[in-house]
């Protein structure tokens, strides 16, 4: 392969992966210091670290409980109080996700739709059963790619399990196996009876059983990006020279003692609002925003106050943050535009959900919120 290589390594992750410009919102200079230098990285070297971010759908967990039995279910049905979502059987599978609104939904292109979604859970179950170990005992958290063969389209294996279509070469590795399975999953956690996760601790490529299951691993990226010196200078200076100030405004004791705590969080969620309306001009219409969220009135007068004391803190924490975006950015578009086996685009733009750097210190998400994400969140609303 050229641009994208199998890593024959053990899967990482945590629950939550933060993107590059929130270690800033969340840990101030060092935060903001640490993403620097994590994207400078990337083009000595650290880009081997860096893997597709994977956009499947749905969600599924699956496994085997202590008796052996396999189960296979969504998030919903694992942690369903009043009834039991953890289908043992094809039948059982279906009656579960038959009892739910959508298949009662009014429209009729919906609920066709939702039908047609569970037989296809109903069909992928039995191979999903073949591919877990006998022995084995807890579950797998993960995405579909797909429920059945993709079909080839000029030598390329073509499938859409969410917003993100991707091409993949037939005569690829990758594209072989593809074109040897049934199914497609890329898992990202294992899961115990009680429902606590933890990393993936065995090796994709060989733990499961048969052909018909293919299990996606890691795959990363192999060629580094470029990144312009002089924006990640300019980046130094600005962090140096307003470290202080930023630190002041995040100070998680006064945050406390002005019962504050959440401050870090609400700014994530304007970030994330921003996303629906647009990136541009971060910080300037946080207070008009303020005032139309679901933050509590007393709270809000809090943090009105506090960012007016703390305007130096609060201006140049936003400043670095488009300008992290900025470098990841450009990154990112590098990555999808690069010779590859593997294409990811949305409708006509190239680009998927994006990449995931992994690290000692943490993973890091690198996607672009004003395309997959702002897509996303508009099909999810």
């Amino acid at each position: 392969m050229r641009f994208f290589e199998f890593r024959q390594i053990l899967t990482e992750g945590d629950a939550r992966i933060d993107h590059a410009e929130d270690y800033v919102i969340f840990q101030g200079s060092k935060g903001a210091a640490h993403a620097l230098e994590s994207l400078k990285r990337l083009e000595q070297g650290g880009h081997s670290d860096t893997t597709i971010k994977w956009d499947g759908s749905p969600a599924i967990i699956f496994g085997r409980n202590e008796n052996g039995e396999f189960t296979l279910t969504d998030k919903s049905g694992f942690g369903a109080k009043g009834y039991d979502g953890k289908a043992t059987s094809r039948d059982a599978l279906q009656k579960m996700l038959m009892a739910r609104p959508g298949a009662r939904n009014p429209d009729p292109k919906k609920a066709e739709d939702y039908k047609q979604f569970i037989g296809n859970m109903k069909g992928i179950f039995n191979d999903y059963a073949k591919a877990v170990p006998k022995d084995h005992v807890g579950y797998f958290k993960g995405d579909l790619l797909y429920f059945t063969t993709p079909p080839q389209q000029n030598d390329t294996y073509v499938f859409t399990p969410n917003i993100v279509t991707y091409t993949v070469k037939a005569s690829s590795d990758i594209g072989k196996r593809i074109g040897q399975s049934k199914t497609g999953v890329v898992i990202h956690r294992q899961v115990d009876a009680e429902g606590n996760e933890s990393p993936i601790n065995i090796d994709v490529n060989t733990y499961f059983e048969g052909n018909e299951v293919l299990v996606f691993p890691p795959v990363s990226v192999s060629k580094a990006p470029k990144v312009i010196d002089s924006e990640i200078d300019n980046l130094k200076v600005l962090i140096s020279k307003n470290a202080s100030a930023l630190d002041d405004l995040l100070n998680k004791e006064a945050l406390r003692q002005l019962k504050l705590t959440a401050f870090s969080d609400i700014l994530y969620r304007y970030v994330n609002n921003k996303v629906d309306t647009g990136l541009e001009n971060l910080g300037a219409d946080f207070t008009s925003w303020l005032a139309s969220s679901k933050v509590s009135k007393p709270m809000q007068e809090r943090i009105i106050t506090y960012i007016t004391e703390h305007r130096a803190g609060f201006q140049s924490l936003w400043a670095v943050v488009v300008g992290i975006q900025k470098v990841k950015n450009d990154i990112i578009d590098q990555f999808d535009n690069h010779e590859s086996d593997i294409k990811a685009s949305i409708g006509n733009t190239p680009g998927g959900e994006g990449y995931v750097l992994s690290s000692p210190a943490g993973d890091m998400k690198l996607v672009n919120r004003s395309g997959f994400t702002a897509a996303n969140r508009a099909i999810q609303r």
